[in-house]
């Protein structure tokens, strides 16, 4: 209208005055008449419902769309469970409902994708408060309906022919099939890289669940498209590796003895190489690292080492092919071991394996016992104990029960590695889960590590989590406590080790300094001490006791913190003729651009002593160190 009257004109409720004012006339002195006013005042009743009749039409509106959120969540849940179908098909080898069970996916993803873009779902991308999240919703099915058609039913379509009893035979890995995986993996690649990009780009709305569900993703999906985003060159490394194309590739098997803790695991007792060639292993007989170590010595050869490595290992550690495990950074390991083993036998060995009796009763769990030529059982319930201590207790010290123990250690490598070879043409699936989750635990507690000498081929390992290197995570800073021994013993059976952290004082200068305090325990026995065989307690002449364990403690700093105030609480006093000679029992250096301490201690039966020192984290650094020590001989 021309004129703008207030409500008050129109004598409805809420006015200041209801009473009727003279109206002013309009151009041509016409005037409005009764029914004119009239119809005005219905235009506030049609409007109002209108409005009614709209709120009724968004409530129904609601419930439809709520409906349809239901259908698509329930349709999602549907095709969860088809995954897992898809996966026991895949598993199992069986082609046909491969095939079938990845055309039911494509099938309901498509639905999925055709609910949420009808018109419900296109009238709620315009309502302002959830019209992003519809619009991640509908993102999330165009991504889900591509992977389907263009990577999830050609993929099917492709590895449907190979099983994993194909793939994985009796000491052989099958290249020429993995090589076809490979094809495949490849052929699909952009569309599952392009696919998780698009919804890395996505961002939060207001549901939270949505937003859950979104962030949810983001991570595995960001690990796969590392994979996928590289899997030529990714299985062209794992091809590689199983020597593939008639080359042959040769890895030394370090069999460790934790009973005789090294920092990085235990003495390496025997080693056998295993060659690999177009994925077929053959495994030569283990041989004590003793031999190993004399023909070493005997042609003079020394490794080069730096002058931290001197301090922190002294000379042994560049010339003696039993202490290459003093150092816990099993790249250093690695690099060793490939120096000593090729000088003593000409082997050039493109890696290094290394696990301890731990690890190995993990996997005869998975796999099954062997007999030793001895009549002993060797299991997933006891190989620790018989390998770590029983087998001392039983030979005694002697000459004739150290050959004894040397063939008994020998037989046992030797066996295990072979059952578990043997074993791998026999696993389905579901074995091959558990034994890759086997190995993922093992390289995270450090009983299963794996060195390759080319860097390509280290990278992937490390990926996986089986270097052993000393690692940079600042979300996850590691503070080693390491333990070297130093009794010519295999009584760290009895050795307990563990470390407490303070929730750390923050200062001045923004730097965090917690307190730790590192404890070692020995639980053996006086009476035990003084029935072992000195096999187990050890010959150091320098011990105060039969049962006295005698230990460098390897401090090293998180990267870029420092150390201060170590000290050392012996369980009691040592006497003046038990302190080593032209020996310094504390020492520092920077080992592998860390700061770190290095702490001579001794432990008699059942007693504790403790090492407490200060750990200094940088500016910025807000999250506790995590401890790291030696893997010891019990889970």
């Amino acid at each position: 209208m021309a004129n703008h009257e207030s409500d008050t004109e129109w004598g409805l409720p809420g006015s200041s005055d209801h009473k009727r004012r003279p109206r002013r006339r309009r151009s041509g002195g016409h005037h409005f008449s009764h029914h004119s006013v009239r119809r005005r005042r219905i235009w506030p009743r049609v409007v109002a419902a209108l409005l009614v009749v709209l709120v009724a039409v968004c409530g129904v509106a609601a419930a439809l769309f709520y409906q349809s959120a239901t259908r698509m969540e329930n349709k999602a849940k549907e095709v969860m469970t088809q995954a897992n179908g898809l996966e026991r098909s895949l598993l199992s080898g069986n082609a046909d409902e491969l095939r079938t069970t990845a055309a039911t996916i494509n099938d309901s993803v498509q639905d999925i994708y055709d609910e949420v873009h009808g018109p419900m779902w296109t009238f709620a991308s315009y309502i302002p408060v959830v019209g992003h999240d519809v619009a991640n919703v509908r993102g999330l099915s165009a991504y889900a309906y591509d992977l389907a058609q263009n990577a999830l039913v050609p993929f099917a379509d492709g590895v449907a022919d190979v099983t994993f009893g194909d793939l994985v035979q009796e000491r052989s890995v099958n290249t020429a099939m993995l090589g076809a995986v490979r094809n495949t993996v490849v052929s699909i690649s952009p569309v599952v890289v392009r696919n998780i990009d698009a919804l890395s780009a996505l961002t939060p709305g207001s549901i939270a669940r949505v937003n859950k569900l979104i962030n949810d993703l983001k991570t595995p999906l960001e690990g796969a498209r590392v994979v996928f985003n590289d899997a030529d060159h990714l299985f062209s490394i794992l091809l590689g590796m199983l020597g593939d194309g008639g080359q042959t590739r040769s890895y030394a098997i370090v069999a460790q003895t934790n009973s005789e803790i090294r920092a990085g695991g235990g003495f390496p007792g025997q080693v056998g190489i295993v060659h690999v060639t177009d994925g077929a292993a053959t495994l030569e007989k283990f041989v004590a690292v003793s031999d190993t170590q004399r023909i070493v010595w005997d042609n003079s050869f020394s490794m080069p080492i730096d002058e931290s490595e001197l301090v922190a290992f002294e000379v042994a550690l560049g010339n003696d092919a039993a202490a290459c495990t003093l150092t816990p950074d099993f790249v250093r390991s690695g690099q060793l071991i490939k120096g000593f083993w090729g000088n003593a036998y000409g082997i050039d060995v493109d890696g290094v394996i290394a696990m301890d009796p731990v690890f190995l009763q993990r996997m005869l769990g998975l796999v099954g016992g062997i007999t030793a030529s001895d009549g002993t059982v060797v299991d997933g319930t006891n190989a620790a104990y018989e390998l770590l201590n029983n087998v001392y207790w039983r030979y005694g010290y002697d000459d004739a029960g150290a050959k004894l123990e040397d063939e008994f250690f020998n037989d046992v490598a030797h066996e295990a590695f072979s059952r578990l070879l043997d074993a791998m043409g026999d696993f389905d699936m579901d074995a091959f889960g558990k034994l890759w989750s086997t190995l993922q635990a093992s390289g995270e507690d450090h009983r299963f590590l794996v060195w390759m000498a080319d860097d390509s081929e280290e990278q992937l390992i490390s990926d996986c989590g089986f270097s052993g290197a000393i690692t940079d995570d600042p979300e996850h800073p590691e503070l080693g406590v390491y333990v070297n021994d130093n009794t010519w013993a295999k009584l760290c059976w009895y050795l307990d080790v563990w470390a407490d952290v303070d929730d750390g004082i923050r200062n001045e200068d923004g730097t965090t300094t917690y307190q730790v305090t590192a404890h070692f325990k020995n639980n053996i026995t006086p009476e035990e001490a003084e029935a072992a065989p000195k096999y187990i307690t050890g010959g150091n002449p320098w011990k105060r006791s039969v049962s006295d364990l005698m230990e460098t403690v390897v401090i090293m700093a998180p990267a870029g913190a420092g150390i201060n105030n170590v000290q050392a609480h012996q369980d009691t006093p040592i006497p003046d003729d038990k302190i080593i000679i032209d020996k310094p029992y504390y020492a520092e250096c920077m080992l592998y651009g860390r700061d770190t301490r290095v702490q001579h201690i001794n432990i008699e039966a059942e007693g504790e002593t403790t090492v407490s020192f200060e750990v200094t984290m940088p500016s910025g650094a807000n999250v506790k160190p995590v401890v790291r020590t030696s893997p010891l001989c019990h889970e």
